[in-house]
């Protein structure tokens, strides 16, 4: 990347992003202006600011003031309430509210993970409540023979149906 000598060259990336004016095949006026929250934060300071961290050049202002100006004309057809706002700093109440887009927010997959992690509590209080049962079983001189395989076959179902309930 942007390495020097007479047999190199620098690497330049120019991105678009188009919007059709007519906006009428998006049916939901929600979806529109979450459309319209993706096309200004890319020239939110706070999200084009990171472009020097990684080395990139950002826009100039004339660019960003040519495509504020062409995001603005844009007919949105929605309401104040359907807007989508930026949580840059803690809002309490305010910031877990529809369409507000947080940092503060878990990812889908970490709230998945944490269901799932709730779900299996019960199923592992069962499998410990089965493995003191072969302990007794164990201690009465049951250690082999048919009740005991019966119970590990039972074992091994439950554990399986465990993580088939998983995926």
């Amino acid at each position: 990347y942007n390495m020097k000598g007479p047999k190199t060259w620098p690497i330049s990336l120019v991105s678009y992003v188009y919007i059709r004016k007519d906006l009428s095949h998006i049916t939901n006026p929600v979806s529109r202006t979450l459309l319209k929250a993706f096309a200004t934060a890319l020239f939110d300071p706070d999200y084009i600011g990171l472009c020097e961290r990684y080395g990139h050049i950002p826009v100039p202002a004339e660019v960003k003031d040519i495509s504020m100006a062409g995001i603005a004309e844009l007919n949105w057809d929605a309401t104040e309430d359907q807007e989508w706002t930026f949580e840059k700093k803690t809002s309490p109440g305010w910031g877990q509210g529809d369409y507000v887009i947080s940092k503060k927010r878990k990812s889908f997959g970490l709230y998945e993970a944490d269901r799932l992690a709730d779900d299996m509590q019960p199923l592992m209080e069962d499998l410990a409540d089965l493995k003191a049962e072969m302990a007794v079983l164990k201690g009465i001189g049951l250690s082999s023979g048919s009740a005991v395989v019966n119970m590990a076959w039972g074992v091994g179902a439950l554990i399986g149906a465990v993580m088939l309930s998983l995926y």
